[in-house]
């Protein structure tokens, strides 16, 4: 089973990964929505390995240990209503679909769109802020081509606009 760093190293990974398909692949806020809400899923793991040696298998497992106040894994409240809420909107980015697709235009059968992103990194952001001081973990700060971001301060993620990020020629 993965050790606390190896979740860690997991979520920075994410992170990246995240960081990547937002300034390479345009319009991918469902992609994005999922890689965040994994990302936080390694931080919680991360967190349970630590705190009580447990390597759970199931999403509920998680959810439970983290909020069950008799356990030493318990996260103050705010964290796990970001994390439950992230879950949601990864739930919803990966399968809820328009069952009728305008025009047979396949990119209208996908409805996350970049306020459900800019929902998803307020939550991640908040978990980041959380295990950073905690643990006294560093993450980079994400570049991500959200116009929402603009509108919020964030610690770990700042708008960069996919046509900056792509090579000049």
């Amino acid at each position: 089973m993965a050790d606390f760093q190896a979740h860690i190293q997991q979520a920075k990974k994410n992170l990246a990964t995240l960081s990547e398909i937002s300034l390479k692949v345009n319009d991918s806020w469902d992609w994005q929505v999922t890689c965040a809400y994994y990302t936080a899923v390694h931080l919680m793991n991360a967190h349970l390995a630590q705190t009580v040696n447990q390597h759970y298998k199931t999403h509920v497992d998680v959810k439970n240990a983290l909020f069950n106040s008799l356990w030493p894994s318990k996260v103050p409240d705010d964290i796990y209503t970001s994390y439950s809420k992230l879950e949601n909107l990864s739930r919803r980015a990966r399968y809820l679909c328009h069952d009728n697709l305008a025009q047979n235009d396949p990119s209208t059968a996908y409805i996350t769109y970049d306020r459900h992103l800019m929902k998803a990194l307020k939550k991640l952001d908040a978990i980041l802020v959380f295990f950073a001081f905690k643990y006294q973990v560093s993450f980079n700060i994400s570049d991500i081509d959200c116009i929402e971001l603009k509108n919020g301060p964030f610690k770990y993620f700042q708008y960069n606009s996919i046509t900056n990020a792509l090579p000049r020629s």
